[in-house]
């Protein structure tokens, strides 16, 4: 576009009448601070640091003789500069003392990196002031300088306004707000919200709940697309100005176009309302309006967005919420890296999702910023004019900030590293749909990642979610539920096949390739037939329930790839209990144990029920292991079965005998006569049978009944025909005796079958060895009221200090006189 010439006017009014608009002819941009134009046509930054000039006059009351823009410490190569400066007077500007707001302003859109800040974290510090605000075209961040620490802030809530340097009580207030008093503000408002709902509508919990999930997405909606600003009573008025008669009512046409915008999420069924008057809305919106969800920080409303839904729910649906300690611990125990896929089919609230989403961020910021800090001292090496140097060391900044965005305005998927994890790598599911959205909602709180979480039956593949995929698994499945036979594939919304044009289109952009596709046929197939889900499992074909956390330890373990890892909830009975052995043996062959750490009973504790379980870490074999394991019971095979096979001799050869003959004196005289004539009644050699398809175990011995072998000579038929009836008579006097006989062989050979296989188990264990974590922590962040936070005692991040250093002492070789001497808290 061709450029306009420069303005020679002034104009009359510092800024337009128009909210946050500036003086604008073409590519110049009038700056009030210097009564000049500048040509920005090259400078969007200008744009930035104008619009929060306006800000500073209008909303804090500070006058634009008070301000400077582009000021430096000093003249010369790498003094210090500021966007803005602000002095508590003009007096004070005049006389150069120490200002009281130094702002530095940026292009980008993503989340404040203070370290990006350094010119104005630098110049607070040499000039002697004590806040600096980083702002940028959709956040802004307070910081405070700690006193008696050179260089160090941190953050608080507000900007002080001009009139606030006046007042001493008011100006500590500000300077002592706290970010964390804004997460507080937020959790309070949310409560307002749903006392809002409570008293005008008589909402239960659950449904307020949904309600305010749903105008929470609403805002979202609006404020994430970047044309509207914050979503307030204003908005509301303007769209209410243009409505037609016709057209629905505000709220309920905003929900509409909410709806078609999370389309792809699966968030809302078309029959999904409002259900509340416009004027309840209207509160709503406006106890709402001084956040804007763009702009908070996703650490402020994650976290306080998660603080009331387990406020509000942890009695009435309970079982969707794992403790947040016990989480941050599963997920920093296992480690999640980038680009690594991680499932939760049982994902609840959200939970494990959020913080393997929060850990894996957090390492590629920490690269990020590796590669700045290495950027700027590349560039500032080259000797380049300051000017350029700093031109050069935004830019490279800038385009490694790009790698922090999760998504498009749009809300679509967006080729960076944090979209990468965010749209490719996060996946799960629950089968109860408020849970689902939650999660979903939850995760968008929390800076994004929702793309992949489904309301769905998390034992059915859906989307991205099907065996061999996963690095990681991370779950706490519903306990005290069954699987039962009459749950069909395809039965229920949960269990649904999607088959309409745009899933598979989406699943084929996405590049799930054949293993997607085998999957999406097997399950139309089982719909077609009414195939029971348990049927599509190992341990549940054919059976008529199975506890539902049995099976998702199956689920789990389908859902990884060779050498994937997995951290799950069980109720302790599932690893104690003798009725469930073979569970722990059909896991024991497809996955190493890694840790199991034996939870306070308090951990899981509702209004009605306490669950004692254990955090259980597994991984699933790799292709080398299996073979490894089927190594070990081959050659446990082959070491001793002999031996057992010689005990089952041993007690055929002390009972058939007594077993043919019932140990009576006249069947055996008859017996003996006919073996001299050729015709033998004898006890056939025991057999080996079919053993279960698992667990694993020695194939059981079977015996049949005594039969008659041989043939006569033709001159003895007649004489042996009538011993033969003889014996038959004798015999059939002592059948019971006979029977019982029998029965104790048979119950000799199980003795031998049982030895056999735990003698078999413990060789293969012998030859399979390695070493397990095993603690059980006294407390582990949450009290028995169900309390968490930074004041409930926690043995938890000792307890991970110690599996690191086991881990380290595995890699190294796991050498006996090498092991840790690391304290694990356990129970006194």
């Amino acid at each position: 576009m061709a450029k306009t010439r420069k303005p020679t006017h002034i104009p009359s009014l510092p800024f337009p009448p128009t909210p946050d608009a500036l003086h604008q002819e073409g590519n110049w941009l009038w700056i009030p601070v210097r009564k000049e134009w500048r040509d920005v046509s090259a400078k969007p930054e200008e744009i930035v640091r104008q619009k929060f000039i306006r800000t500073l006059v209008e909303h804090y009351g500070y006058a634009l003789e008070q301000m400077d823009q582009e000021r430096r410490t000093q003249h010369g190569h790498r003094s210090p500069r500021a966007d803005i400066v602000v002095w508590q007077s003009v007096n004070d500007r005049l006389a150069k003392r120490s200002p009281v707001l130094v702002v530095e302003c940026k292009t980008d859109t993503i989340e404040i990196q203070e370290r990006d800040y350094y010119q104005a974290a630098s110049y607070t510090v040499a000039s002697g002031c004590e806040i600096f605000i980083a702002t940028n075209q959709r956040h802004t961040s307070v910081f405070k300088l700690v006193a008696r620490t050179p260089g160090e802030f941190v953050a608080i809530n507000e900007i002080p306004a001009a009139a606030d340097w006046g007042d001493a009580k008011r100006l500590k207030e500000v300077l002592d707000s706290l970010r964390a008093f804004n997460r507080k503000e937020f959790q309070d408002l949310l409560f307002v919200c749903h006392s809002i709902l409570r008293d005008v509508h008589k909402m239960d919990p659950g449904r307020a709940f949904d309600t305010i999930s749903k105008i929470l997405f609403i805002k979202m909606y609006v404020e994430r697309s970047g044309q509207h600003g914050t979503f307030t009573t204003d908005y509301l008025d303007r769209r209410a100005a243009v409505r037609l008669p016709t057209d629905l009512a505000v709220h309920d046409g905003l929900f509409e176009q909410t709806k078609t915008f999370y389309r792809a999420d699966d968030l809302f069924t078309a029959a999904d309302k409002l259900d509340i008057s416009e004027g309840t809305f209207r509160r709503i919106v406006k106890e709402l309006e001084r956040f804007d969800l763009s702009k908070t920080g996703d650490d402020i409303k994650g976290l306080a967005f998660e603080k009331f839904l387990g406020t509000t729910f942890r009695g009435e649906l309970g079982q969707f919420f794992t403790p947040r300690p016990v989480v941050e611990f599963m997920v920093d125990l296992l480690n999640p890296r980038e680009g690594q896929l991680i499932c939760d089919p049982a994902s609840g609230s959200g939970g494990f999702l959020i913080r393997a989403f929060e850990h894996v961020r957090a390492q590629i910021v920490a690269d990020i910023q590796r590669q700045k800090d290495e950027e700027r001292a590349r560039i500032e090496a080259l000797g380049l004019p300051e000017d350029e140097e700093e031109r050069q060391i935004e830019e490279a900044f800038s385009c490694l900030n790009t790698q922090l965005l999760p998504s498009g305005d749009d809300n679509q998927p967006i080729d960076t590293r944090v979209g990468r994890l965010a749209w490719q790598c996060i996946y799960g599911t629950d089968a109860e749909p408020r849970a689902a959205r939650t999660a979903k909602m939850n995760m968008i709180m929390h800076g994004d990642g929702h793309g992949g979480i489904h309301y769905h039956d998390g034992l059915l593949d859906i989307n991205g979610i099907f065996n061999g995929r996963f690095d990681l698994v991370l779950t706490n499945p519903p306990f005290g539920s069954n699987v039962g036979s009459d749950q069909m594939v395809g039965g229920s919304d949960e269990t649904r096949v999607p088959v309409d044009s745009a899933y598979l289109q989406r699943c084929h952009e996405r590049g799930y390739g054949t293993s997607w596709e085998e999957s999406h046929h097997r399950l139309l197939q089982a719909a077609a037939s009414k195939t029971p889900i348990l049927d599509l499992f190992e341990i549940g074909k054919g059976k008529n329930n199975r506890p539902t956390e049995l099976i998702f330890v199956e689920r789990c373990l389908n859902l990884l790839k060779p050498g994937g890892r997995m951290g799950i909830v069980l109720p302790d009975g599932n690893l104690n209990n003798p009725s469930l052995a073979w569970l722990r043996r059909w896991a024991e062959g497809r996955a190493k144990l890694l840790a199991v750490v034996s939870l306070p009973e308090e951990t899981f504790r509702s209004s009605n029920a306490t669950v004692k379980a254990s955090l259980v870490f597994l991984r699933k074999f790799t292709d080398e292991e299996t073979a490894q394991w089927e190594a070990a019971w081959k050659q446990a095979h082959s070491e001793l079965d002999a031996g057992f096979d010689t005990q089952r001799n041993d007690a055929h050869s002390v009972y058939a005998q007594r077993i043919v003959s019932g140990e009576d004196a006249e069947a055996t005289r008859l017996l003996a006569e006919l073996a001299a004539l050729g015709l033998q009644r004898a006890l056939l050699p025991w057999h080996r049978g079919e053993a279960p398809t698992y667990p694993r175990q020695a194939k059981p011995t079977m015996q049949g009944k005594p039969v008659w072998l041989g043939e006569v000579a033709k001159e003895h038929k007649k004489s042996a025909a009538e011993l033969k009836k003889q014996a038959a008579t004798a015999l059939a006097g002592v059948q019971k005796h006979s029977n019982v006989l029998l029965s104790e062989l048979k119950a000799k050979y199980k003795s031998i079958d049982e030895a056999h296989t735990a003698a078999l188990w413990a060789r293969v264990r012998e030859l399979f060895d390695y070493p397990i974590f095993v603690a059980a922590p006294k407390t582990v962040g949450i009290t028995s009221t169900g309390e968490t936070g930074e004041g409930v005692a926690s043995d938890l991040p000792d307890l991970l200090k110690a599996y690191r250093e086991f881990e380290n002492w595995l890699a190294q070789g796991a050498q006996p006189e090498a092991t840790p001497n690391f304290p694990v808290p356990s129970p006194a």
